[in-house]
């Protein structure tokens, strides 16, 4: 009753399914899609805020009607922003030095 668990699979290699290493690269570049994604839409939202904030200030300066909270709150929305972002940029690198340092 001998079993042969290494048998040799008959489709040609091209349809095989993927397996080991093409696996993870599928889901390491699925990842990496992801938080490319996820990046580009926060770039996006910090310009807009950035945009708004200076619309608000050339109104501000230009206009009769002086909208002093609004132009505030808009730049404090834009500065918020800017500078979560910049954490977060931060401790990316910082994670990312940690496991270029991991031996292994």
């Amino acid at each position: 009753m001998a079993m042969n668990l290494n048998a040799p699979s008959l489709a040609p290699v091209g349809l095989r399914a993927p397996q080991g290493a093409e696996l993870q690269r599928q889901a390491s570049t699925t990842a990496v899609d992801g938080i490319a994604n996820t990046f580009s839409r926060l770039f996006d939202e910090v310009n807009s805020l950035q945009l708004n904030a200076d619309r608000k200030v050339e109104e501000f300066a230009t206009s009769k009607e002086k909208d002093v909270h609004g132009t505030m709150i808009a730049l404090q929305k834009a500065d918020l922003s800017l500078r979560l972002l910049l954490q977060v940029r931060s401790k990316l690198t910082a994670a990312y030095q940690e496991i270029m340092r991991i031996q292994l």
